[in-house]
């Protein structure tokens, strides 16, 4: 069984209107237009995949909404309802800058099957509310697993042992 591998592209700044303090900040329809001017975004437009909302705080991530774009990314990922969403967590007053992870294919291929984007949304879903509880959709969490592994999986913060490192690396987690 060959196995479908996806890549990681960003995070890219999402333009928006305000300050950085987080008092004031919202994402327009025409500044999501202009998200799709970025260099790094334009190779993206077309492709099929997951999206991640975050924002970013010093050197760290906090996701907010993640979300699967079975048409395109450029399609999907910015429609009203979705920047609704985007600006809910930016009037909050939530610090940080808004930007986005995608997941793709790599370079030419554009398409991902409807399954695998399922498998990869759910998972990227029940990940993220481990990150951030708070989390705008949280389809597909009721029933989330109610255990860790230190340094491995759903362990909580702080700094990985060299076991649970070892461990890891031979696990292929």
């Amino acid at each position: 069984m060959k196995n479908t591998i996806l890549e990681v592209y960003g995070p890219i700044e999402i333009p928006h209107n305000g300050d950085k303090k987080g008092s004031y900040k919202r994402i327009s329809r025409a500044l999501a237009k202009e998200f799709w001017e970025h260099e790094e975004a334009q190779p993206l437009a077309q492709k099929q995949g997951c999206y991640i909302f975050s924002l970013r705080v010093g050197r760290g991530f906090t996701p907010w909404y993640v979300g699967k774009a079975g048409k395109t990314f450029e399609q999907e990922s910015f429609t009203d309802h979705k920047i609704g969403h985007y600006n809910e967590v930016l009037w909050d007053g939530k610090k940080g800058t808004p930007v986005m992870f995608f997941i793709a294919q790599p370079g030419n291929r554009n398409k991902v099957s409807a399954r695998i984007l399922n498998e990869m949304e759910t998972h990227l879903i029940q990940s993220a509310v481990y990150k951030n509880p708070d989390l705008c959709n949280i389809k597909n969490t009721k029933n989330l697993p109610k255990w860790g592994i230190a340094g491995v999986v759903r362990g909580g913060k702080g700094r990985q042992t060299v076991v649970s490192s070892s461990f890891k690396k031979m696990m292929g987690i």
